[in-house]
């Protein structure tokens, strides 16, 4: 019961993080804005998750585990009903900055409570049911999500997260057990300055990222403000939490020592990466830029395979972790991202049926299946229990900046890759102006002929028919490369890998 109660708490957030990027499209219509700036909504929920995630031991030490737990799941629930209910931007974008700060809590409490109340030999096998869980949470966001937004209304897709908010507030409450208090001062006491600084660094250099290609970065004396003041601000945090007079930091680093810990650290930011950035473009491409765009429900459906992928491998993975050991494992999940985002890249076309996507989308869901407890659970456990909390929250630290990191990156390359292939297009139009024009002769004819358009407004038809095909093969070829540079990711990782220290393998 108290599984199933952290399953519906994470699952909560799991299945909100899928279904807001499905309806962005739709919400942008609703709200009156566009689809640049709808993507707020995913990257203000990131930062303040980023944000959340190196006070979650604070607020854990301060109001007991349980509590916090619980409280958060409450908050998540309250900052849902105001999203539901935003009347603008502005609104929604206050309500997303708090479930993300609630939900700091989700993403790093149920890993950490299976650890802390059960026993070193039952952790594994529950690990491996609240993944599966939250998996199919995510499944069911997608496919749920999508019949409300298209057959009712998006602002109702919160609505089966109040559900699971019910009842993980009824299992937890119930079935949490007591735990002693923490005894490290530094769980139980502030570092405010730790907080102000990260806070500053953090919320600059996001700002920054998101608007450095709008804003044509350093040449703005803003953007040129927010990198110093980002840098700088991180600078001293890095300096603060690692000073002598700072007895109780808010990351204690100097775990970072271990090479458990250190490598988890560092491939946290490529699993944030992995996570965010693979599959982030795909439901906005579907739904906007195919030629057969899908509709808000076969978008959902089509996204689902991943997740239901990815449950049913869980269920196997452990096996393969303890037969192949770590590095293994990683590599192979790497090498099944490097296909599927390639395999991605290769069908991406205006015209391709969705249905090709799906062993793509398969893939990815076993090598999330495979890579997720291999670099956390898999790692984390051989920490000792003395630093378990704090190498945890250093985990998932860098694996949340690695998640906006991603988001950043992709957003900007998309911006650049456009700009590039709408210039390759423009001279490819004007080397072959003969053909063009012919192209837009018998355009205007066919417009005139069909739709009895006036000679001028069936030539002004032909423009618009050629900038829209034009825009929409921009569009795709961008998309295709956000798939490379995934691609690109997975490889950088597999170098990464040796950092983790190797691990035994059972032997049959």
């Amino acid at each position: 019961m108290l599984l199933l109660g952290l399953g519906l708490a994470t699952g909560m957030e799991f299945y909100v993080a899928d279904s807001m990027n499905l309806v962005l499209v739709d919400l942008t219509g609703t709200l009156g804005v566009s689809l640049d700036q709808a993507s707020w909504i995913l990257t203000t929920y990131s930062l303040a998750l980023f944000l959340g995630v190196p006070v979650s031991g604070w607020m854990a030490g301060h109001f007991g585990p349980k509590r916090y737990l619980i409280g958060s799941v409450a908050l998540f629930a309250m900052a849902s009903v105001g999203c539901m209910i935003s009347p603008g931007l502005e609104t929604l974008l206050i309500c997303r900055v708090v479930q993300g700060f609630a939900a700091s809590a989700l993403i790093t409490w149920w890993r950490s409570t299976i650890y802390i109340v059960l026993p070193r030999p039952h952790r594994s096998g529950n690990m491996m049911r609240a993944s599966i869980l939250l998996s199919l949470s995510s499944a069911t966001g997608l496919i749920v999500s999508g019949l409300i937004a298209e057959y009712l209304n998006w602002r109702l897709i919160f609505v089966p997260a109040l559900l699971f908010a019910l009842g993980a507030i009824w299992l937890l409450a119930r079935y949490y057990p007591p735990c002693p208090p923490f005894t490290s001062e530094r769980l139980r006491t502030s570092d405010w300055q730790g907080m102000i600084l990260l806070m500053v660094a953090v919320a600059s250099l996001q700002i920054l990222l998101s608007r450095g290609e709008i804003d044509d970065w350093f040449a703005s004396s803003h953007i040129r403000t927010l990198a110093l003041l980002g840098v700088g601000a991180l600078v001293l945090f890095l300096l603060w939490q690692l000073h002598p007079r700072n007895r109780n930091p808010l990351l204690l680093l100097t775990v970072l020592r271990d090479r458990l810990v250190l490598s988890a650290a560092a491939l946290g930011i490529f699993t944030g990466m992995i996570l965010s950035g693979s599959l982030f473009v795909l439901p906005e491409f579907l739904r906007s830029a195919a030629s057969q765009t899908l509709s808000a429900s076969q978008a959902g459906r089509l996204m689902a395979a991943y997740a239901v992928a990815a449950a049913v491998v869980r269920s196997v993975s452990g096996q393969l972790l303890s037969r192949t050991g770590q590095r293994k494992a990683l590599a192979i999940a790497m090498i099944l991202l490097s296909v599927s985002m390639l395999l991605l890249n290769r069908l991406m076309t205006a015209d391709t049926p969705a249905a090709y996507y799906m062993p793509a989308l398969i893939l990815y869901g076993a090598c999330q299946a495979i890579f997720l407890p291999s670099v956390g659970s898999g790692t984390m456990s051989r920490v000792s229990d003395e630093k378990f909390l704090d190498g945890v929250t250093l985990y998932m630290t860098f694996r949340q900046f690695g998640a906006s990191l991603g988001v950043a990156l992709l957003t900007i390359l998309l911006e650049r890759r456009e700009t590039l292939h709408s210039s390759r297009l423009y001279e490819a139009l004007r080397a072959g102006q003969g053909t063009t024009e012919q192209w837009m002769r018998v355009g205007a004819q066919t417009l005139a002929g069909r739709d009895g358009f006036t000679p001028h407004r069936a030539q002004e038809g032909a423009l618009d028919l050629l900038a829209h095909a034009g825009w929409r093969q921009v569009e795709t070829l961008s998309y295709a490369d956000a798939f490379t540079f995934m691609a690109v990711i997975a490889v950088i990782t597999l170098f990464v890998i040796p950092l983790m220290p190797p691990t035994p393998v059972v032997k049959k």
